[in-house]
């Protein structure tokens, strides 16, 4: 494989910020295409992480994100000093997250809800926090793009095959050796079709996935009625609403990371434009659902904050006890606020995050 040539944006950061633009700078560049080759889930998180100046970095207690971690600094390499160890990952992470946007919604996302609404903002020499949400929409764009007929059509196909006068050995092919190589040839043409067969059907079977959401969501928004409470939008409790109404469009999402449409979903639910604060919406949904939404061993007060303090709050059994500990793991304090609709839409995003498949 060609090695994937240094971006112009990466060769600027890197030379802002340490002043090298030598054979470091390059072998910092062949650690960020290494580790964007295959990232998981628990290395987008981690990067994040480092990319966001989390104070829990490898998890706690987590063998996953302890695993990730290490591969990530075994990747970057250890031979600069350590004077700026830690900042040189924090870059090269936000970098390897830059670079997978490209193609992986969940790093979009996970950077998108980790920004949480502008509310954290890593010393980065981009803007992470941009570039993702810019990410989004080509990423949203691109899965959502409709095929033409040319797209499903399979290429007439002829099977390769003419008896040979002798084999390499100079004898003459038996005719059971003839028949061997025709059914290889068959084979190898069978193989073929059934994969290009299979592609058309996957293409086919996402298109009614995406149809089958979009039709759902249009309903939903139609009938202004939420699946889970059995209440009309304009009854469900307005600081609850947020997440109450993020969450439903999250379980009719099938192909992230959703609609280009969602913001405008979002808005046209009637939930209000008054900012609300994040204790007053995590406070406001009833403890029975707080409890269904947060059933899932990943969730994290970097990529998932609003999960996470739903989270603390079912642990405690108080409105106001989880608060310290939230403020104190997230960064971002109880007190903040931000747009209804800016909040569903981040509730929506982290969602996707844990549980919809790329």
């Amino acid at each position: 494989m060609a090695a994937s040539p240094m971006t112009s944006d990466f060769a600027r950061w890197y030379a802002q910020e340490f002043m090298d633009e030598g054979e470091t700078r390059a072998a910092r560049w062949k650690s960020v295409v290494a580790l964007t080759q295959d990232a998981g889930p628990a290395t987008i998180e981690v990067l994040v992480r480092l990319a966001f100046d989390a104070k829990d970095p490898k998890g706690f207690k987590s063998e996953k994100l302890a695993s990730a971690h290490a591969a990530i600094v075994k990747s970057i390499g250890q031979d600069f000093d350590d004077a700026r160890n830690g900042r040189e990952l924090q870059v090269l992470a936000a970098a390897s997250l830059v670079r997978l946007f490209e193609n992986d919604p969940d790093a979009a996302l996970a950077v998108t809800t980790a920004s949480f609404g502008g509310l954290r903002k890593p010393e980065l020499p981009m803007d992470v926090a941009s570039l993702a949400a810019r990410a989004l929409v080509s990423l949203t764009a691109n899965r959502h793009k409709r095929f033409e007929a040319a797209d499903v059509e399979i290429e007439d196909v002829g099977i390769d095959f003419e008896s040979e006068k002798e084999n390499p050995e100079g004898e003459t092919p038996t005719p059971a050796q003839d028949l061997d190589t025709l059914c290889g040839a068959t084979e190898a043409v069978f193989s073929a079709l059934v994969e290009r067969q299979n592609a058309i059907t996957a293409e086919i079977v996402r298109r009614m996935e995406l149809g089958e959401e979009e039709l759902q969501m249009l309903w939903w928004l139609i009938s202004a009625h939420s699946q889970t409470l059995d209440l009309s939008f304009s009854k469900i409790n307005s600081a609850a609403a947020p997440l109450i109404l993020g969450y439903e469009l999250g379980e009719m999402t099938a192909v992230s990371p959703g609609p280009a449409s969602i913001g405008a979903i979002v808005g046209k639910a009637g939930i209000g434009t008054k900012k609300i604060g994040i204790k007053d919406s995590v406070n406001a949904v009833n403890l029975d659902w707080a409890r269904s939404a947060i059933s899932f061993d990943s969730i994290s007060p970097t990529t998932t904050p609003i999960h996470f303090a739903l989270e603390k709050r079912v642990e405690v059994g108080d409105v106001e006890a989880w608060q310290a500990v939230w403020t104190a793991q997230t960064g971002i304090g109880a007190d903040a606020a931000l747009p209804p609709a800016q909040l569903a839409e981040l509730f929506y995003r982290e969602y996707l995050f844990l549980h919809v498949e790329v």
